[in-house]
Protein backbone atom coordinates (compact mmCIF):
# COMPACT_ATOMS: atom_id res chain seq x y z
CA UNK A 1 0.00 0.00 0.00
CA UNK A 2 1.41 3.43 -1.33
CA UNK A 3 2.01 6.38 1.62
CA UNK A 4 0.22 9.50 1.11
CA UNK A 5 3.35 11.50 0.21
CA UNK A 6 3.82 9.04 -2.45
CA UNK A 7 0.31 9.39 -3.73
CA UNK A 8 1.18 13.16 -3.71
CA UNK A 9 5.07 13.24 -5.82
CA UNK A 10 2.74 10.48 -8.32
CA UNK A 11 0.41 13.86 -8.88
CA UNK A 12 2.80 16.12 -9.44
CA UNK A 13 4.21 14.26 -11.65
CA UNK A 14 0.95 13.52 -13.75
CA UNK A 15 0.57 17.65 -13.87
CA UNK A 16 4.03 18.30 -15.07
CA UNK A 17 3.69 15.79 -17.75
CA UNK A 18 0.23 17.38 -19.21
CA UNK A 19 1.68 20.84 -18.87
CA UNK A 20 4.54 20.58 -20.58
CA UNK A 21 2.12 18.55 -23.47
CA UNK A 22 0.17 21.75 -23.51
CA UNK A 23 2.97 23.85 -23.91
CA UNK A 24 4.68 21.81 -26.93
CA UNK A 25 1.62 21.57 -28.48
CA UNK A 26 0.95 25.66 -28.27
CA UNK A 27 4.36 26.41 -29.00
CA UNK A 28 3.33 26.62 -32.82
CA UNK A 29 0.47 29.13 -32.04
CA UNK A 30 2.27 32.01 -29.70
CA UNK A 31 4.66 33.48 -33.08
CA UNK A 32 1.53 34.26 -34.91
CA UNK A 33 -0.53 35.84 -31.81
CA UNK A 34 2.51 37.47 -31.18
CA UNK A 35 2.50 39.22 -34.69
CA UNK A 36 -0.57 40.24 -35.42
CA UNK A 37 -0.59 42.08 -31.58
CA UNK A 38 3.01 43.76 -33.10
CA UNK A 39 0.84 44.51 -36.39
CA UNK A 40 -2.23 45.91 -34.41
CA UNK A 41 0.03 48.11 -31.86
CA UNK A 42 1.78 49.47 -35.33
CA UNK A 43 -1.15 49.88 -36.67
CA UNK A 44 -2.40 52.07 -33.38
CA UNK A 45 0.86 53.74 -32.99
CA UNK A 46 0.56 55.34 -36.45
CA UNK A 47 -2.90 56.55 -36.31
CA UNK A 48 -2.11 58.09 -32.82
CA UNK A 49 1.29 60.04 -34.25
CA UNK A 50 -0.80 61.10 -37.06
CA UNK A 51 -3.65 62.38 -35.01
CA UNK A 52 -1.07 64.08 -32.19
CA UNK A 53 0.59 65.54 -35.61
CA UNK A 54 -2.30 67.11 -36.70
CA UNK A 55 -3.58 68.66 -33.31
CA UNK A 56 -0.08 70.09 -32.58
CA UNK A 57 -0.59 72.02 -36.18
CA UNK A 58 -4.05 72.69 -35.65
CA UNK A 59 -3.08 74.75 -32.66
CA UNK A 60 0.09 76.17 -33.44
CA UNK A 61 -2.14 77.46 -36.28
CA UNK A 62 -5.32 78.82 -33.91
CA UNK A 63 -2.12 80.15 -31.33
CA UNK A 64 -1.04 82.59 -34.28
CA UNK A 65 -4.23 83.23 -35.37
CA UNK A 66 -5.29 84.58 -31.92
CA UNK A 67 -1.83 86.85 -31.76
CA UNK A 68 -2.58 88.08 -34.96
CA UNK A 69 -6.06 88.86 -33.62
CA UNK A 70 -4.83 90.37 -30.65
CA UNK A 71 -2.20 92.11 -32.70
CA UNK A 72 -4.73 94.10 -34.90
CA UNK A 73 -7.17 94.77 -32.00
CA UNK A 74 -4.38 96.46 -30.44
CA UNK A 75 -4.16 98.80 -33.22
CA UNK A 76 -7.93 99.41 -33.18
CA UNK A 77 -7.24 100.62 -29.72
CA UNK A 78 -4.63 102.75 -30.44
CA UNK A 79 -6.92 104.49 -33.24
CA UNK A 80 -9.36 104.58 -30.57
CA UNK A 81 -6.98 106.73 -28.46
CA UNK A 82 -6.40 109.03 -31.51
CA UNK A 83 -10.02 109.62 -32.72
CA UNK A 84 -10.90 109.95 -29.07
CA UNK A 85 -7.90 112.50 -28.24
CA UNK A 86 -5.67 113.64 -30.95
CA UNK A 87 -7.56 113.13 -34.13
CA UNK A 88 -5.50 113.46 -37.24
CA UNK A 89 -6.20 117.01 -38.60
CA UNK A 90 -6.82 115.68 -41.91
CA UNK A 91 -7.80 111.93 -43.49
CA UNK A 92 -7.46 109.06 -44.37
CA UNK A 93 -4.18 108.63 -42.00
CA UNK A 94 -2.11 106.05 -42.09
CA UNK A 95 0.72 104.80 -39.36
CA UNK A 96 2.58 102.20 -37.92
CA UNK A 97 1.58 100.85 -34.82
CA UNK A 98 4.96 99.20 -34.29
CA UNK A 99 5.05 95.45 -33.52
CA UNK A 100 2.69 93.47 -31.16
CA UNK A 101 2.97 89.85 -30.60
CA UNK A 102 5.48 89.26 -32.98
CA UNK A 103 3.77 90.67 -35.90
CA UNK A 104 3.96 94.28 -37.65
CA UNK A 105 0.65 96.08 -37.35
CA UNK A 106 -0.21 98.91 -39.62
CA UNK A 107 -3.64 101.02 -39.13
CA UNK A 108 -5.85 103.73 -41.07
CA UNK A 109 -8.16 106.07 -39.83
CA UNK A 110 -10.74 107.51 -42.83
CA UNK A 111 -13.96 109.24 -42.85
CA UNK A 112 -17.21 107.33 -43.19
CA UNK A 113 -18.42 108.18 -46.67
CA UNK A 114 -21.34 106.17 -46.71
CA UNK A 115 -24.27 105.28 -43.51
CA UNK A 116 -26.94 102.42 -44.46
CA UNK A 117 -26.69 103.42 -47.80
CA UNK A 118 -26.99 106.86 -47.99
CA UNK A 119 -24.09 109.09 -49.09
CA UNK A 120 -23.11 111.51 -46.69
CA UNK A 121 -20.63 114.46 -47.06
CA UNK A 122 -17.72 114.55 -44.08
CA UNK A 123 -18.75 115.87 -40.79
CA UNK A 124 -17.55 118.74 -38.57
CA UNK A 125 -15.55 120.75 -41.66
CA UNK A 126 -17.80 123.78 -40.63
CA UNK A 127 -18.27 122.81 -37.09
CA UNK A 128 -20.25 125.35 -34.91
CA UNK A 129 -22.69 126.24 -38.06
CA UNK A 130 -25.27 123.55 -37.05
CA UNK A 131 -25.41 123.13 -32.92
CA UNK A 132 -27.44 119.11 -32.51
CA UNK A 133 -28.38 118.26 -29.18
CA UNK A 134 -30.60 115.60 -28.52
CA UNK A 135 -32.80 114.22 -25.31
CA UNK A 136 -34.28 110.41 -24.71
CA UNK A 137 -37.29 110.17 -22.24
CA UNK A 138 -39.05 106.64 -21.99
CA UNK A 139 -42.61 105.89 -20.88
CA UNK A 140 -44.72 102.98 -21.37
CA UNK A 141 -42.57 100.90 -23.83
CA UNK A 142 -42.08 104.74 -26.20
CA UNK A 143 -39.37 106.45 -26.02
CA UNK A 144 -39.85 110.20 -27.07
CA UNK A 145 -36.72 111.24 -28.91
CA UNK A 146 -36.05 114.57 -29.23
CA UNK A 147 -33.63 116.95 -31.24
CA UNK A 148 -32.72 120.40 -30.80
CA UNK A 149 -30.65 122.59 -34.08
CA UNK A 150 -29.26 125.63 -33.63
CA UNK A 151 -28.27 127.64 -36.25
CA UNK A 152 -24.93 129.40 -34.60
CA UNK A 153 -23.39 130.29 -38.41
CA UNK A 154 -23.58 133.46 -40.37
CA UNK A 155 -26.22 133.11 -42.55
CA UNK A 156 -29.56 131.67 -43.25
CA UNK A 157 -29.33 127.55 -43.29
CA UNK A 158 -32.07 125.60 -45.76
CA UNK A 159 -32.44 122.15 -43.48
CA UNK A 160 -32.34 119.17 -46.67
CA UNK A 161 -31.87 115.98 -45.05
CA UNK A 162 -31.98 114.59 -41.12
CA UNK A 163 -30.98 111.03 -40.50
CA UNK A 164 -30.68 109.54 -37.39
CA UNK A 165 -28.57 105.89 -36.68
CA UNK A 166 -29.68 103.62 -33.74
CA UNK A 167 -28.66 100.94 -32.26
CA UNK A 168 -30.83 97.37 -32.12
CA UNK A 169 -34.39 96.96 -30.71
CA UNK A 170 -36.19 99.97 -31.49
CA UNK A 171 -39.02 100.17 -33.65
CA UNK A 172 -40.10 104.02 -35.16
CA UNK A 173 -44.19 104.76 -34.24
CA UNK A 174 -45.91 105.96 -37.35
CA UNK A 175 -47.13 109.03 -37.16
CA UNK A 176 -44.91 110.16 -34.43
CA UNK A 177 -42.91 113.05 -35.86
CA UNK A 178 -43.24 116.61 -34.39
CA UNK A 179 -41.52 119.40 -36.50
CA UNK A 180 -41.77 122.87 -38.43
CA UNK A 181 -39.27 120.84 -40.68
CA UNK A 182 -41.45 118.11 -41.91
CA UNK A 183 -44.30 115.98 -40.61
CA UNK A 184 -43.98 113.18 -42.82
CA UNK A 185 -42.43 109.51 -41.42
CA UNK A 186 -39.14 108.85 -42.41
CA UNK A 187 -37.72 106.51 -44.55
CA UNK A 188 -36.77 103.49 -41.92
CA UNK A 189 -33.72 101.19 -43.20
CA UNK A 190 -32.50 98.46 -41.73
CA UNK A 191 -34.58 96.07 -39.28
CA UNK A 192 -34.80 96.08 -35.49
CA UNK A 193 -32.71 93.01 -34.79
CA UNK A 194 -29.81 94.74 -35.87
CA UNK A 195 -30.27 98.50 -36.13
CA UNK A 196 -32.50 101.35 -37.67
CA UNK A 197 -31.62 104.29 -39.69
CA UNK A 198 -34.51 106.90 -39.53
CA UNK A 199 -33.72 109.47 -43.11
CA UNK A 200 -35.95 112.32 -43.73
CA UNK A 201 -35.72 114.07 -46.56
CA UNK A 202 -37.03 117.25 -46.32
CA UNK A 203 -39.28 118.63 -49.35
CA UNK A 204 -38.33 121.48 -51.40
CA UNK A 205 -38.36 124.12 -51.10
CA UNK A 206 -36.85 123.37 -47.57
CA UNK A 207 -37.18 124.54 -44.21
CA UNK A 208 -34.93 127.64 -43.44
CA UNK A 209 -33.27 128.52 -40.26
CA UNK A 210 -32.02 131.94 -39.52
CA UNK A 211 -29.48 133.26 -37.89
CA UNK A 212 -29.11 132.15 -34.12
CA UNK A 213 -33.06 130.44 -34.63
CA UNK A 214 -33.35 127.00 -32.77
CA UNK A 215 -35.98 124.27 -33.71
CA UNK A 216 -36.67 120.97 -32.45
CA UNK A 217 -37.50 117.70 -33.85
CA UNK A 218 -39.24 115.05 -31.98
CA UNK A 219 -40.40 111.52 -33.23
CA UNK A 220 -41.02 108.21 -31.18
CA UNK A 221 -39.67 104.48 -30.67
CA UNK A 222 -41.08 101.69 -29.41
CA UNK A 223 -39.49 99.10 -27.78
CA UNK A 224 -37.79 97.42 -24.08
CA UNK A 225 -36.51 99.79 -21.90
CA UNK A 226 -32.96 100.33 -21.72
CA UNK A 227 -30.04 101.75 -19.71
CA UNK A 228 -29.10 104.05 -22.58
CA UNK A 229 -30.23 104.46 -26.17
CA UNK A 230 -27.13 104.52 -28.69
CA UNK A 231 -28.40 106.70 -31.19
CA UNK A 232 -25.99 109.34 -33.68
CA UNK A 233 -28.10 112.36 -35.69
CA UNK A 234 -27.00 113.99 -38.68
CA UNK A 235 -27.94 116.70 -40.85
CA UNK A 236 -27.34 117.83 -44.55
CA UNK A 237 -27.85 121.76 -45.17
CA UNK A 238 -27.22 124.61 -47.39
CA UNK A 239 -25.71 127.81 -47.16
CA UNK A 240 -26.03 130.50 -50.00
CA UNK A 241 -21.90 130.92 -50.26
CA UNK A 242 -20.71 127.50 -49.22
CA UNK A 243 -22.59 125.27 -50.71
CA UNK A 244 -23.69 121.84 -49.00
CA UNK A 245 -22.84 121.12 -45.43
CA UNK A 246 -23.20 118.08 -42.99
CA UNK A 247 -23.68 118.75 -38.86
CA UNK A 248 -24.24 116.24 -36.58
CA UNK A 249 -23.87 115.21 -32.81
CA UNK A 250 -21.47 112.73 -33.46
CA UNK A 251 -18.76 112.58 -36.12
CA UNK A 252 -18.16 108.59 -38.10
CA UNK A 253 -14.62 107.37 -38.36
CA UNK A 254 -13.93 104.40 -40.35
CA UNK A 255 -10.48 102.25 -38.57
CA UNK A 256 -8.66 99.15 -40.57
CA UNK A 257 -5.98 97.92 -38.37
CA UNK A 258 -3.76 95.01 -39.81
CA UNK A 259 -1.35 92.33 -38.94
CA UNK A 260 1.65 90.73 -41.06
CA UNK A 261 4.02 88.42 -40.36
CA UNK A 262 7.76 88.53 -40.80
CA UNK A 263 7.31 87.47 -44.10
CA UNK A 264 5.17 90.70 -44.58
CA UNK A 265 2.36 88.10 -45.29
CA UNK A 266 -1.29 89.29 -43.71
CA UNK A 267 -2.32 87.23 -40.58
CA UNK A 268 -5.27 89.47 -39.49
CA UNK A 269 -7.29 92.28 -40.56
CA UNK A 270 -10.10 94.15 -38.30
CA UNK A 271 -12.30 96.97 -39.91
CA UNK A 272 -14.25 98.76 -37.14
CA UNK A 273 -17.21 101.53 -37.13
CA UNK A 274 -16.68 104.18 -34.85
CA UNK A 275 -19.22 107.60 -34.04
CA UNK A 276 -16.96 110.33 -31.72
CA UNK A 277 -19.48 112.35 -29.85
CA UNK A 278 -18.60 115.61 -27.33
CA UNK A 279 -17.64 113.15 -24.35
CA UNK A 280 -17.45 109.57 -25.69
CA UNK A 281 -16.89 107.41 -28.42
CA UNK A 282 -18.58 104.11 -29.35
CA UNK A 283 -18.29 101.45 -31.79
CA UNK A 284 -20.84 101.01 -34.44
CA UNK A 285 -19.83 97.57 -36.04
CA UNK A 286 -17.01 95.09 -36.56
CA UNK A 287 -15.61 93.21 -39.24
CA UNK A 288 -12.54 90.68 -38.90
CA UNK A 289 -11.10 89.63 -42.21
CA UNK A 290 -13.45 91.61 -44.60
CA UNK A 291 -13.70 91.20 -48.16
Amino acid sequence: MKSASGCNKHMLNEVRKRLAAIVKNEAGQTLPIVLAMMTLGSLLVVNTLNYVSTNVKTIRMVETKARSLYAAEAGVEDALWKIKYDTPPSLPYAYSAGTINGMTVTVSINNVTEIAGVEIGPTGVHEGWLKVTKSVSYSGGVYTFNLSIRNDGAGNMKIEQVLVDFGPDLVYVEGSVTSNLTSDDPTVIGIPDSGITLLWDIPSPFFTMGVHQTEGFSFQLSGPELPEIESHAMLRASREDVGVVWDADSRPFSVTSQAKDAANALKASLKVGVWKGQSQISISCWQVNPQ
